[in-house]
This record gives structure tokens, C-alpha cells and sequence, in this order.
């Protein structure tokens, strides 16, 4: 059950990266395309936590909020001016 949910919140997740970061990057505002990446970076790191069996607090609370801060910092390096991904 516990592997089922992981799944789910690692897909539900990855389809909203893509989706904000690929055909809704340009349409959003700044902020609500950084919130809704922030929002899926910390669902991976939440799915991926619940794929482990034995996982500390500090885990719980610092992969998530790592994620969160470093998925919108990353869809602006590869989409930026210069950038290997900009349209």
C-alpha cells in the first residue's frame, strides 16, 4: 500500500514538473511557476521518502524542502538565455 502511494505521489508530481516547466513556462507568472515547481520538487522528494523503509525525521523534513527551493532554481538554469533548454 505504502509503495502504491509512492508511486502515485512520485507520478502526480513528475507530471506537474513537466507540465509547468515544458508547455506552461511561458504562459504562467514567475511566482506561480516557481510555487508550482517548488510544490512538485517537494512531492518527489515526499514520494521518494515513502519508497524507504527506515527513513529519520531530518529526512522527512530536509529532502522535501531542499527539493522545493532547488527545482525552481533548476528549470530556470537550463531554460535561461544561454541555457541548454530555452525556447
Amino acid at each position: 500500500m505504502r509503495a502504491t502511494i509512492a508511486i502515485v505521489v512520485l507520478v502526480g508530481a513528475s507530471v506537474l514538473a513537466i507540465a509547468v516547466a515544458l508547455p506552461l513556462r511561458a504562459r504562467l507568472h514567475p511566482r506561480l511557476r516557481d510555487a508550482l515547481l517548488a510544490v512538485a520538487g517537494a512531492g518527489l522528494g515526499v514520494g521518494g521518502l515513502l519508497l524507504q523503509s527506515d527513513v529519520e525525521l531530518g529526512s522527512w523534513i530536509v529532502a522535501p524542502a531542499l527539493l522545493a527551493i532547488v527545482s525552481p532554481l533548476q528549470v530556470r538554469a537550463l531554460f535561461a538565455r544561454g541555457g541548454p533548454y530555452r525556447i
